[in-house]
């Protein structure tokens, strides 16, 4: 009805004209937004062009972004670690100078004592020489006094009629005096020897000091190659396994210096056992020449008793004790002075070396402590390292759930907007000016809209004829716009098949690059179990040397403790003795002083009575034998003859009244 009301209505030229004018205005402006729109075409298709290659290198960089990511992880992992390894480094140089300072300080020690050992071996050696040439002087000076003796005891022997006994019990004390110095010699032959013993156990000490040094110094040398070493991986951890396996030999060769010291320790403390049994030999041959000092003494006694009752017997009175010289005791006691002497001096040196073992196995257990801490540090580190892992695999798990999240996101906003592209008729123009400018000419079609709604009505009125006319042209060109469409749309469908390929094959890429590095990690999870095994063996081998090392250990100082008790009861024992002999030659000397007040008595009886008898006491030698000669002629004289002379009464009137005394044979 509206068409067949607008064909009613007269048509003027003027109304003609002016549809013409407007006809050709539109199909001038048709011209122009053909040749745009195939400029926009031309546009839209390098825009994707581009967007391909930007999206393409969006990957690429987003995939180097991830390689930078885990290459500053493994690094700052590395740095982390690196660190730790280099303090280490710095602890374990530090304690080898430490140590190397220690074992310095004990060779030199070592060398100190060994040249105090040695002086005194010189020192022994001439107090050896001078005791021998004393001993030759007392032999020269004892024959020259037996010779003296026996003559005198051959004089009393004919006067007194002696039997062979006491001649045989004077031989005896002869060969018990040489017995004696034989055995001295013996003890200090075997005191020699010990010593000798001892200068070769400092000597094997300093040899494994030595070694110890030598062996510090290369494992200085090896630690400084380690840190100049440490840039590189593989090579950080052939050289971490190489200097467990040195370290582990090292520890054999203490072990076995160790027992070498044990060894020679256990050497010098058989030798200072030796040194005891002497010593003990040497107190029982002092008991033994007490026994026979005192057997003298008992003889010397009988001796002058039997002298004075012999006396008594012609001069019918007279009572007497006898005694020994002091020179022989007072030796006897010096050279047991200077054994106890030499028994402490051992004692000491005996006592310095078990102080140096005691400090040698502190050391040792030292050493063990530190390898087993840094077992532990070991240790620690693999269990923080083990839960950065866990860590960082929830961190990607979590963000591989993000970045599916934000996939899903996106594509219902990329539907939303194609469903808001369709409904206001925005397909074309949204593909010609890409993803980024779609929003804007959403908007602007939101305002254009708004502003259509307004000016619809007066436009429809006005256009209305205009449209009738060119709906014939314009169905013809939305036919070929619809074909056109047609064609674009099937490359949007490639298009987007083409970016679900990209986007499958780069989901099952970044699925490999995941199985590749679980797989990575996987393997360092082996090698880090298998080191970890390798440790823990090693530990427990540690742990084991270490248990027999402590065995070991307990026994020495049990063997120590047993040996420091014998000793301190030998040393009771030796003081016992000692304090046994001071009182016996207290009570020696008191007997030496009463006999020679005796001597003296006698001599003086001696005089008295020559001096009665009328001979002459100027003559160097008066022999005994004439004293009593004349004795006898006067008894004989006084027995034939009752007649006393006065010189005879005085004879008599002497014995009365003489001096008490023994007459002691001339030495």
């Amino acid at each position: 009805e509206t068409h067949d009301h607008l064909l009613e209505i007269p048509i003027t030229r003027e109304q003609v004209n002016h549809y013409r004018n407007v006809a050709e205005n539109t199909q001038s402006e048709l011209a122009a937004i053909l040749v745009k729109f195939e400029c926009a075409q031309s546009e839209l298709r390098d825009l994707r062009s581009k967007m391909l290659s930007k999206e393409v290198s969006f990957q690429e960089l987003k995939a180097e972004m991830e390689n930078y990511k885990e290459n500053n992880a493994r690094k700052s992992s590395l740095l982390t670690s690196l660190r730790d390894r280099v303090q280490e480094l710095e602890d374990e140089s530090a304690a080898l100078s430490t140590s190397k300072i220690r074992t310095e300080i004990t060779a030199h020690n070592a060398i100190k004592e060994n040249q105090d050992l040695k002086k005194k071996v010189v020192e022994l050696y001439e107090k050896l020489q001078k005791g021998l040439t004393e001993n030759e002087e007392n032999k020269n000076q004892i024959s020259k006094i037996c010779r003296k003796h026996e003559e005198f005891r051959a004089q009393l022997r004919d006067v007194l009629d002696l039997d062979e006994k006491n001649d045989e019990a004077a031989d005896e004390d002869l060969i018990l005096k040489l017995r004696e110095l034989c055995k001295e010699n013996a003890a200090m032959k075997g005191q020699i020897a010990t010593l000798e013993e001892t200068i070769n156990v400092h000597e094997m000490e300093a040899k494994a000091s030595r070694e110890t040094i030598m062996r510090l110094v290369s494992e200085v040398n090896r630690e400084q190659k380690k840190a100049a070493s440490c840039l590189e991986e593989k090579e950080k951890l052939n050289q971490d396994l190489l200097c467990a396996v040195e370290a582990k030999e090292a520890l054999e060769r203490e072990v076995k210096i160790f027992r070498e010291r044990l060894l020679a320790g256990q050497r010098a403390w058989d030798a200072s056992r030796q040194e005891l049994n002497l010593l003990k030999k040497g107190s029982c041959d002092l008991e033994k020449s007490l026994k026979a000092s005192l057997e003298e003494a008992t003889a010397s006694q009988s001796q002058y008793s039997s002298f004075r009752e012999k006396i008594a017997a012609l001069l019918k009175g007279g009572l007497g004790m006898a005694g020994s010289t002091e020179d022989a005791i007072l030796e006897r006691i010096r050279e047991l002075g200077v054994q106890e002497e030499t028994r402490k001096k051992m004692v000491s040196h005996l006592e310095a070396q078990i102080s140096e073992l005691v400090e040698q196995l502190g050391n040792e257990s030292g050493f063990h402590q530190k390898a087993l801490q840094r077992a532990q540090k070991a240790e620690n580190k693999l269990d923080t390292l083990q839960g950065q892992l866990t860590h960082l695999e929830g961190e990607l798990v979590s963000g591989d759930v993000l970045r599916d999240n934000l996939n899903f996101e996106k594509q219902k906003y990329l539907k939303f907007l194609d469903q808001l592209s369709e409904k206001m008729k925005l397909d074309q123009m949204a593909a010609e000016l890409g993803f980024d400018m779609r929003l804007d000419v959403v908007l602007a079609r939101t305002e254009q809209l708004v502003r259509l709604e307004s000016n619809a009505v007066i436009e429809n009125k006005t256009i209305a004829h205009n449209l009738q006319r060119k709906l014939k042209t314009q169905k013809e060109i939305l036919e070929s716009k619809e074909l056109h469409m047609n064609l674009l749309r099937q490359k949007i469908t490639q298009l987007e098949q083409e970016k679900q390929v990209r986007t499958a094959l780069a989901v099952e890429r970044e699925e490999a690059n995941l199985a590749n590095r679980r797989l990575q990690k996987k393997i360092k999870t082996l090698e880090q179990n298998k080191a970890i095994e390798y440790l823990h063996k090693s530990r427990d081998r540690l742990e084991k040397m270490k248990e027999k090392a402590e065995k070991k250990l307990m026994s020495v100082k049990s063997e120590l403790d047993t040996t420091e008790h014998e000793a301190k009861e030998d040393k009771e024992r030796a003081r016992n003795m000692i304090e046994v002999v001071t009182s016996e030659m207290k009570t020696l000397k008191k007997s030496l002083v009463e006999a020679e007040k005796r001597e003296k008595q006698l001599v003086d009886f001696r005089e008295v009575v020559s001096q009665m008898l009328g001979l002459n006491l100027t003559s160097l030698a008066l022999p005994d034998y004439e004293i009593i000669k004349c004795l006898e002629r006067l008894i004989h004289s006084h027995q034939h003859h009752f007649v006393p002379c006065a010189c005879l009464r005085d004879v008599t009137r002497g014995p009365e009244s003489p001096p008490q005394g023994h007459l002691k044979p001339l030495n």
